[in-house]
């Protein structure tokens, strides 16, 4: 069962997305997705939210972009 999708791009829907499921998490695009399970996702959440990760590069801080066309 799907609980959620969030889209990595406000812009459009051909960019890549997360869908969190019931026990797995799917990133990426239609014919591109990586599958991560419940524990793996939820290790990427906390190296986030402890700041062990964050963003990548100045242009990359900011949503959006040109990733479908538009700026």
């Amino acid at each position: 069962m799907e609980h959620s999708r969030y889209s990595l791009c406000p812009n459009c829907d051909a960019c890549p997305e997360v869908v969190i499921n019931e026990d797995t998490v799917l990133i990426g695009e239609e014919t591109n997705k990586v599958r991560l399970s419940a524990a793996e996702w939820n290790e990427l959440v906390s190296a986030i939210k402890e700041g062990r990760l964050g963003p990548v590069g100045v242009a990359d801080a900011g949503i959006g972009g040109d990733c479908c066309g538009e700026v």
